[in-house]
């Protein structure tokens, strides 16, 4: 185990890149997105309490009182059915009317649509603006098309709309929508410039368009504001965890006591950000300085995989889809997440190689053993503290990504490989002893093969650079939180999880 820092090989990041083609640096794939330009956009942020105000618009409710019974019996929530006549074909914009005057968490709308009576193009324009889920619960089960039709025309204009199969269904839909989206209400504080992440920038978003689909808060800062924060960390703290990261590995190959204790320095920090500004999430650009001689910052791998550990979402390199989806499913899951590069796919054998340095220790649940791991630097550049974990082979795994306009949902099971392990190989084989990229190592400090189906279509239609890993599989639970939020699904049609 070494004592004092190694002396850093320098390597210029864009040398770096060139020479070992991360997968990080990789452009998104196109197709997710364009499946998902007319899906709609996400109710407002929901009723965190137990009851949910439903308006029923319908010609006659009171031919529907069964179905309305039925409503106010679910036992989940309290429901408050408001019943209104209005004929949705004929004068929607009453219908509209009411959901603004009465504000609704939620419109259920049976309505009977004739085409010989016209006025159907108007229906959706006046549903443009209502921002409560709508389900819509055809009058004759046997004729859904102009319903069909109807919710299609709505979605394309932005409404979150689905059609029920029957009222048992409709009430199916009701429980779901009545549950709060995960992200509402819930903030992230990133260090780096607005949606310009150096390997992942975003610039279609902003922070109002991120808030109008899922209700959640992202605010920034600069990386340098960092700095002097650093410098007030109590150094017991940081000291009581440098010793456990030691304690607990399995081996320290090339950290350093003081490496390993910035490292320690920077979790302390994040840590206590997280707590005093109640953040869900935090994250740092971290790939703007990690390939520098001098890095400004501690590298904040170790720092990460501690937060991930504890319940907190803390994505690498200011990624934003990747920062909600890990949200989403480590919720859900209540499992942390291995956002991870697919770095390489391998259709014959149909494995994708899932890289990155940063992975959680607790991969099975806070419950669950640790996964052992070696403590490495950061690609053989002699800086930098990660953790190189052993993955367990043959658990069923989720891998998945929101779109980057966040309308669509890449959602794929997978199980875990054994696999030979290759992180120690150079990004140019056979480099001379005395060449600065000698003991550089090609690829980051995790890797994992994972068996997909259908992956020449996952190829296609990846998401970006990053997708996140969860171990389980939960389709039902996320499919549910994608039609809370108004996002579309892309995946296999055969969901269960590859033999």
């Amino acid at each position: 185990m070494q004592k004092e820092d190694q002396k850093p090989v320098r390597v210029d990041r864009r040398d770096f890149i060139k020479a070992t083609t991360l997968a990080s640096m990789a452009g998104a794939l196109p197709g997710a997105s364009l499946l998902a330009q007319n899906t709609p956009m996400p109710s407002k942020p929901g009723n965190a309490g137990k009851t949910r105000k439903v308006l029923f618009a319908s010609d006659s409710p009171s031919s529907y009182e069964k179905l309305i019974d039925s409503i106010k019996a679910i036992r989940e929530y309290e429901f408050q059915v408001i019943p209104i006549q209005a004929s949705l074909q004929q004068k929607p914009q009453e219908v509209a009317r009411s959901v603004r005057e009465l504000s609704p968490d939620i419109l259920i709308i049976r309505p009977t649509v004739r085409t010989a009576v016209g006025n159907i193009g108007n229906i959706a324009l006046s549903m443009v603006d209502l921002d409560i889920p709508i389900i819509l619960v055809p009058v004759n089960l046997d004729l859904i098309m102009m319903d069909t039709d109807l919710v299609a025309a709505m979605r394309t204009r932005g409404a979150n709309a689905v059609l029920a199969n029957s009222e048992a269904h409709a009430v199916e839909l009701l429980k779901i929508f009545a549950v709060p989206r995960i992200l509402d209400g819930k903030q992230a504080l990133i260090f780096g410039r607005p949606f310009d992440s150096t390997s992942v920038p975003m610039g279609n978003l902003s922070e109002d368009y991120v808030y109008k689909r899922t209700g959640f808060r992202i605010q920034y800062r600069p990386v340098d504001d960092l700095m002097p924060l650093l410098e007030k960390v109590d150094e017991a703290a940081a000291l009581k965890e440098l010793e456990r990261w030691k304690k607990e590995a399995a081996r320290v190959l090339e950290p350093s006591d003081k490496t390993i204790l910035d490292a320690a320095r920077l979790y302390i920090l994040l840590r206590s950000l997280v707590e005093k500004e109640s953040l869900a999430a935090i994250s740092i650009d971290c790939l703007s300085f990690s390939f520098s001689g001098k890095p400004p910052l501690p590298l904040p791998c170790l720092a990460f995989t501690r937060l991930r550990d504890e319940g907190i979402t803390a994505p690498c390199e200011a990624d934003v889809c990747g920062l909600l989806t890990s949200m989403v499913l480590q919720e859900i899951s209540r499992k942390p997440a291995y956002q991870c590069n697919v770095s390489e796919v391998d259709l014959q054998k149909s494995i994708a190689i899932l890289r990155h340095c940063v992975a959680p220790l607790q991969l099975m649940g806070r419950n669950a053993p640790p996964l052992a791991y070696n403590l490495r630097d950061y690609h053989g550049l002699g800086k930098g503290a990660t953790a190189e974990v052993e993955f367990p082979s043959g658990i069923d795994v989720t891998l998945g990504l929101f779109s980057k306009d966040l309308k669509s949902f890449v959602l794929w099971p997978g199980k875990t490989q054994s696999r030979v392990n290759d992180i120690d190989r150079p990004p140019i084989e056979k480099a001379p002893p005395a060449s600065a990229t000698s003991k550089v190592r090609k690829y980051c400090s995790n890797q994992l093969a994972v068996k997909l189906k259908d992956i020449e279509r996952l190829h296609q239609n990846l998401a970006g650079c990053h997708h996140v890993m969860i171990a389980g599989t939960h389709e039902k639970a996320i499919r549910e939180e994608m039609m809370r939020m108004g996002v579309g699904i892309l995946g296999p049609s055969d969901m269960s999880s590859p033999a």
